[in-house]
């Protein structure tokens, strides 16, 4: 289920360069945030310090990190035109760095005013950013790349479900309009993480498993199913949580199968290539036995307080695994192939990324995953450690992707100035 890429539609370089770069350090401030406010941050999920950190991470690092990733892999997966992104990319991605940082000092100070002005741009930014790619994703594709763009698609219409609540959530902090703030943050979350965050992952690892990891390819059949199916049981579970009807379990269980069944299938994949595993490979073993975790883990009684757990497990085990092990394969080969058609001579994508500058970021990163699960568990001084080895492995992941970008600028500099 795998097609030729349609390189002649790459966009510029600079569009989803400055996301790809700028995604590691909302990751780091994260990490400091959790540094500087300790136990007071992994208490509760409804903590200010715990609203900061994560926004930080799903608005900051995931957010920028998918909005680049999108804004490359659309017009190059389908074969299309995307439209007006030259000129909204900077536009988009200024609202989306204004809006993380201020939505994360009003929850952290409890300002109306920074939550006021966070919501404003958040809402700009994902408007802009949901209107350049559904005209991209509405164009006609190539027939090979339908259960990929199909995906896509998918994705963005969680994206615009869970952008909506989110306005709704912060119009009622700001006393603006009466909610059940407890259920619709909720429903915010599940269609943010599960149906953004999730159901995008599922559809790009389609294409990136086999083209990076030299697998098997997936079955159309499954790559036109699963979306769709994890959309319509994170449906069919917000009627009935909303509703607090039983039968929302049918959707909850529709759900945890269809990310079940995805995470394991990819596994058997990655385990029966005939290409020994390297350090890229090492970040979806970890991302997705997090997701088979995350599913363990949500089924658990209702009665266990699992929230923190199973937001560590998601966010910073499944989807920053997936995101750290994409971009040290995504930024250089940019690079390298931006290079090339420039008419540098651009050194190949492992001399610009060498695999031990990843396989350094790895050991930070899956440290940081497991000092935050001790921190939610039993925060203590443990959160501070937690804190500070996330920073750490985010930096570092930002200093990799930034001192390539760095050496292939001044490579073509002096080249330039040589002939």
């Amino acid at each position: 289920m795998q097609r030729k890429l349609a390189f002649e539609h790459t966009p510029g370089l600079a569009l989803p360069l400055r996301f790809l770069l700028a995604a590691p350090w909302f990751g780091a401030l994260a990490g400091l945030l959790l540094l500087w406010q300790g136990a007071d941050a992994m208490s509760t999920r409804w903590a200010p310090a715990t609203l900061a950190v994560t926004h930080l991470l799903t608005l900051g690092f995931l957010g920028m990190a998918m909005a680049g990733s999108l804004l490359q892999m659309v017009p190059v997966v389908a074969g299309v035109e995307l439209h007006w992104a030259r000129r909204l990319g900077p536009v988009i991605w200024g609202a989306l760095a204004g809006g993380a940082l201020l939505l994360a000092a009003g929850f952290l100070h409890g300002l109306p005013w920074c939550l006021r002005a966070a919501g404003i741009l958040l809402a700009g930014a994902f408007i802009l950013l949901i209107a350049v790619l559904a005209r991209a994703l509405s164009q006609r594709s190539a027939p090979n790349a339908l259960p990929v763009v199909a995906g896509m698609r998918q994705a963005v219409v969680a994206l615009a479900c869970a952008v909506t609540i989110g306005m709704a959530l912060a119009a009622f902090l700001v006393g603006a309009v009466r909610l059940r703030v407890m259920e619709w943050t909720n429903v915010h979350a599940a269609w943010a993480l599960v149906g953004w965050v999730g159901v995008l992952v599922v559809s790009v690892v389609f294409q990136v498993v086999p083209m990076f990891q030299s697998t098997q390819l997936f079955p159309r059949q499954l790559a036109f199913t699963l979306p769709p199916l994890c959309l319509g049981g994170l449906a069919l579970w917000t009627a009935g949580y909303l509703l607090n009807a039983p039968w929302q379990w049918i959707g909850a269980g529709l759900v945890s199968a269809c990310l079940a069944l995805f995470a394991v299938y990819t596994l058997v994949l990655l385990f029966r290539r005939k290409r020994a595993a390297d350090v890229s490979t090492w970040y979806w073993w970890l991302s997705l036995g997090s997701l088979l975790a995350s599913v363990a883990v949500f089924l658990c009684p209702r009665g266990v307080d699992k929230a923190l757990v199973l937001g560590v497990l998601f966010i910073g085990g499944f989807a920053m695994s997936a995101v750290n092990g994409m971009l040290y394969k995504i930024v250089p080969f940019l690079l390298w192939y931006h290079g090339q058609h420039a008419g540098c001579d651009v050194p190949g994508v492992r001399q610009l990324m060498p695999e031990s500058e990843p396989r350094v970021q790895f050991a930070w990163h899956a440290a940081s995953v497991v000092m935050l699960l001790a921190a939610a568990i039993a925060p203590g001084w443990l959160a501070q450690t937690a804190g500070a080895v996330l920073a750490v492995s985010c930096m570092r992941l930002g200093f990799d992707l930034a001192l390539a970008a760095i050496s292939l600028r001044k490579l073509a500099n002096e080249q330039n100035q040589e002939s």
